[in-house]
């Protein structure tokens, strides 16, 4: 099903924090985003651009705030030989399915769900469905080329066609697609044979790693450097992480890493913040302080170094369980700082699954 998302507004496109939330509560609804346009404004070429769009696509969910809503919801009138109406203080095509601020057309060969919103505000209902022929995964520990050759066999047997996107090295997004549904689930049930836990339903693999910690209440803390505290905001944008998570320290300065996480001077000079035995000194320390279940932590460089003492992305990471087995690994990364400290924190949670598979199990 071809479908489209459609912001009308200054506002909207220029607000990337309150746009974002509209791309997640969208993406949340719909599976992923397809398509996105945008429209600074109303004007009188509008309802030609509509009725177009209502041929090209089979779902339409239009964004736009109160100062083009009454324009937008007159043209979609006019355009299925309807009539306005009012209710709860919005005008809305008579013939629409309304929701408060929401409402949806039904054209002939395509549907159309407008959506009021008010900057700051929490969003109206999203309204309608897609039936989509399409399911994310992920395999971890495979580099995307040889997650084409595994594939192939299996793809070819199911009628399924892949596209894959690396996430990191040793982590590859795959989309699979597949007019017949019913062939997708044997499609996904034969890869879950294949390849065990090295597989991730969804488009991102934090979604399923803490889950498994919210579901057996496995509590987790961080000791961060150069990702500034990423590891436990990322966290904290889950429901339920309370339950799971306390606090953590970001010890950006050596000083703090001294004082709060009592690593030795010693192992903190010359660029001996950057390394294996500084990541080991930095679990034991939050160990210490927090007393989690996991304990995870990232050291390194994310951005011109002017020192020169590591190269610009190499970032040392590790996982300490709390019986003492732990695991360490040395990243070389390539970005900006931004993606760099993503790519970091991505890495870092992944070797939950490297220290203790068992938990992760499906």
């Amino acid at each position: 099903m071809k479908h489209l998302l459609f912001l009308i507004g200054d506002e909207l496109a220029m607000n990337d924090d309150y746009k974002d939330y509209i791309y997640r509560t969208y993406e949340k609804k719909f599976k992923e985003i397809c398509e996105i346009r945008f429209q600074n404004k109303t004007d009188k070429e509008l309802p030609f651009l509509l009725e177009k769009l209502l041929l090209e696509y089979d779902f339409i969910t239009l964004f736009t705030t109160s100062n083009h809503y009454a324009t937008i919801a007159k043209i979609l009138a006019t355009l299925n030989e309807d009539a306005l109406v009012l209710k709860e203080d919005n005008l809305v095509p008579d013939k629409a399915y309304f929701s408060k601020d929401s409402f949806v057309c039904d054209f002939i060969h395509s549907k159309i769900n407008v959506i009021k919103t008010t900057i700051g505000n929490k969003l109206p209902e999203l309204l309608g469905n897609i039936q989509p022929n399409f399911t994310y995964f992920c395999l971890f520990g495979i580099d995307d080329e040889s997650a084409v050759v595994l594939l192939d066999a299996l793809t070819k047997s199911y009628e399924v066609k892949i596209k894959t996107s690396k996430i990191l090295d040793n982590l590859t997004l795959i989309k699979a697609t597949c007019p017949n549904f019913g062939k997708l689930d044997g499609f996904l049930t034969s890869i879950k044979n294949l390849f065990g836990q090295k597989v991730f339903l969804g488009k991102n693999p934090l979604e399923f790693i803490i889950s498994k910690l919210l579901e057996k209440k496995i509590k987790i803390s961080f000791a961060e450097s150069c990702t500034g505290g990423l590891c436990a905001s990322t966290l904290t944008k889950f429901d339920g992480a309370s339950q799971i998570f306390e606090g953590s320290i970001v010890s950006y300065s050596n000083r703090l890493k001294h004082e709060w996480l009592g690593i030795a001077e010693e192992n903190l000079q010359d660029g001996r913040e950057y390394s294996e035995r500084c990541i080991y000194f930095m679990l034991k320390g939050i160990f210490k302080t927090a007393k989690p279940d996991f304990a995870l932590a990232i050291s390194g460089v994310t951005g011109r170094n002017d020192e020169g003492l590591i190269k610009s992305g190499t970032v040392y990471i590790g996982a300490m369980f709390k019986d003492g087995t732990f695991v360490q690994e040395i990243l070389h990364l390539d970005g900006d700082r931004e993606l760099m400290q993503k790519q970091a924190m991505m890495a870092t949670f992944c070797l939950l699954l490297k220290l203790k598979p068992e938990i992760f199990e499906f």
